[in-house]
């Protein structure tokens, strides 16, 4: 038993090693898009705003619009969301291969 469990810590880790590679890429284009998709929703929601009090689009539009700023928003969350279920399982399999 001692053997097998060896064999399969060695299987491990090539794949631990592509989730932290993942992770770190993950990580830095989550950082960068946060970055360009809140400049983009914010710019977007005060555009929106702006054509509403100029009475240039009706309420229908107006949400629609403040709809997708708002999905734009949410795109770096997502992604946050995968990053943190990737970091749960690295620790499990450096848990297994600490054991």
């Amino acid at each position: 038993m001692i053997i097998l469990k060896f064999i399969i810590k060695i299987l491990i880790l090539p794949v631990l090693a592509v989730i932290i590679l993942g992770q770190w890429i993950a990580l830095f284009l989550n950082s960068i898009s946060s970055v360009i998709f809140g400049i983009l929703s914010t710019l977007i929601w005060s555009l929106v705003l702006l054509c509403f009090l100029f009475g240039e689009s009706t309420g229908a539009e107006t949400m629609k619009m403040l709809i997708f700023a708002f999905v734009i928003f949410i795109i770096p969350h997502i992604g946050n969301w995968i990053i943190e279920r990737i970091v749960i399982v690295r620790c499990i399999l450096s848990d297994f291969l600490g054991s």
